[in-house]
């Protein structure tokens, strides 16, 4: 079910399934909080799961006045849990969304429950940086078709690519079929906020039970930072998916959302 709330001065979707304990889904880069659907068919049969689309995205408000960070979109999300009723909610944070999770562990500690970091990163190394500033300076320069293609390069495992072709197509065509596109200036926006995120000196400050899943064969977050990450927080479990890419959420689904239900239910 789609929703609409104020939070944070702004109006926010989300979509909303479920019930029991609150389990917050924050998406990536570019992408509405409907792409957690594989996962919150799993999730709704034990949570009450809310996927919201961050500042920029989807059905929520796109502001121009001023450039987005992921401090703004953080307190959009305790902005949401103010006016859905919740004090503590879990956490999981997909790339930029899970950038968006760090910082409500860390700045609000007593909010999170438990975390999952997924295909994050603290910062942006040389390379994810590089990544970040291209698909931020060619948006709106290349044609619809290239752009998701040169994206999917960035998010599939190579390995994943080879033996999946006609998947990718099939997410290539349903991502062109989009409803709400995202406008250039906020998807720049969203680059700007990941480009200028960095939260390592903090991340020994995380309290909340923390479980870290990354992809080895990642394009965008490198091993190095992924374990990097793990280990500056106290007590975090790392799981680094074989062969995985950006997306090994999608790529390896069963046994990624067993990994993260598991953890979710641990009491």
């Amino acid at each position: 079910m789609t929703n609409n709330c104020k939070a944070n001065g702004i109006t926010i979707s989300y979509e909303e399934s479920g019930q029991g304990e609150p389990l917050l889904l924050l998406m990536g880069l570019g992408a509405p909080g409907r792409k957690w659907k594989p996962h919150m068919d799993l999730y709704d049969k034990h949570f009450h799961v809310i996927a919201p689309d961050n500042r920029g995205a989807g059905l929520s408000d796109k502001p121009v006045s001023y450039a987005y960070s992921i401090k703004d979109m953080a307190e959009d999300m305790i902005g949401l849990m103010d006016a859905l009723g919740i004090e503590k909610a879990s956490v999981n944070g997909i790339s930029m969304g899970g950038a968006i999770g760090q910082y409500l562990a860390v700045y609000y500690p007593e909010r999170v429950n438990r975390l999952i970091l997924t295909n994050t990163f603290p910062y942006c190394c040389t390379s994810n940086r590089r990544a970040i500033e291209l698909l931020r300076d060619t948006c709106g320069r290349l044609d619809s078709v290239t752009a998701t293609r040169l994206c999917q390069w960035m998010i599939f495992a190579i390995p994943f690519q080879n033996t999946n072709e006609t998947y990718m197509l099939e997410c290539e065509y349903a991502d062109l079929q989009e409803p709400h596109p995202m406008p250039e200036y906020a998807y720049r926006a969203q680059c700007n906020a990941i480009l200028d995120f960095d939260i390592r000196e903090r991340l020994s400050d995380i309290s909340a039970p923390t479980l870290v899943v990354g992809g080895d064969r990642d394009l965008l977050i490198p091993e190095w930072v992924t374990r990097e990450m793990a280990e500056k927080i106290p007590g975090a479990r790392l799981y680094m998916a074989r062969d995985g890419g950006h997306v090994q959420h999608w790529e390896q689904l069963e046994a990624y959302n067993k990994l993260t239900l598991d953890f979710l239910l641990e009491k």
